[in-house]
């Protein structure tokens, strides 16, 4: 029996304690899988947006002998300064994946860990230039507390003796009256449309007749004149857009040699620099990119 009471405990502790197991579970098998999907998200259209940008590395210096892990490099540092918040470092050691296969422990596997360094930081560079790492940042508004007045004290100096000075008493002045209000100004006499009569001045047993005063009628306002037609509204100019000139993306580092003047141009439509086999001919370039097409 002591079995069955442990087995019952077991499954009635949890409500037991109320609701806050099953809201954290919640939380975790819902709320959690939703914020790293969308973390996989943006890092896939970024590492997109890389690839897209290497591309354009290659058009424009199709004569640089990149590696495969200046390539994997330069992707890796444009998307940590965009998605993670890099401050423009390169990392002290490459990722496990080199530091873990045997062919990275040779002369040429170690110039080959120098390339993703290289890499590394040429993405970053990159990154940078294309002025995309504000719109993917969070604004913060943080409250503006006032310091007030600046704080100082002032020390009185002592005489020899090492006395100091005695404080003058502070006298206030005395409080001025407030001036006196000056006198309304007397109401103006309103003037009558008719005026007393002279009957009314004589007294009442005067045989004057009352006398009154015609009133003028107002001059006519002379009538307004006609106001001009608003001139027709001006046809508005032909905008012409220009065209945006192709952007110049920062050049390579210096440890990333040229092929040398023998070694044909290889097709920038590669990810990588193919190298055709001597007395080839040479590969066609794009017309989009003079400077590969001038090489």
């Amino acid at each position: 029996m002591r079995w069955k009471t442990v087995a019952l405990a077991g499954a009635l502790g949890p409500s037991a304690l109320g609701c806050t197991i099953a809201q954290n579970a919640t939380r975790t098998l819902v709320n959690e899988a939703h914020v790293v999907h969308s973390l996989h998200g943006v890092e896939h259209t970024l590492r997109s947006e890389g690839r897209a940008v290497w591309k354009e590395v290659r058009a424009q210096y199709p004569r640089r002998a990149f590696t495969a892990e200046f390539r994997d490099g330069f992707l890796d540092g444009y998307v940590d300064y965009l998605d993670r918040g890099g401050n423009c470092s390169v990392p002290p050691v490459p990722p496990a994946k080199y530091t873990r296969h045997k062919k990275y422990f040779t002369e040429e596997g170690q110039c080959l860990l120098k390339d993703y360094l290289l890499g590394f930081k040429y993405g970053q560079d990159i990154a940078v230039a294309t002025g995309k790492r504000q719109f993917l940042t969070v604004p913060v508004l943080l409250p503006v507390v006032d310091d007030g007045p600046p704080q100082f004290t002032i020390v009185p100096r002592a005489d020899a003796a090492g006395r100091l000075p005695t404080p003058a008493p502070v006298t206030m002045p005395a409080p001025t009256p407030p001036p006196a209000p000056a006198p309304a100004p007397a109401p103006a006499p309103q003037p009558t449309l008719f005026p007393q009569s002279a009957g009314d001045a004589a007294g009442a047993g005067s045989s004057l007749a009352p006398l009154r005063t015609a009133v003028a009628a107002p001059a006519p306002s002379p009538a307004p004149a006609p106001s001009p037609a608003p001139p027709a509204p001006a046809a508005p100019p032909a905008v012409v857009i220009p065209m945006a000139p192709a952007v110049k993306l920062p050049a390579p580092p210096a440890g990333v040699p040229e092929f040398p003047e023998f070694v044909p141009t290889p097709p920038v439509t590669d990810e990588l620099p193919i190298v055709p086999p001597n007395r080839a001919e040479l590969p066609v370039v794009p017309p989009s990119h003079p400077e590969a097409a001038g090489k």
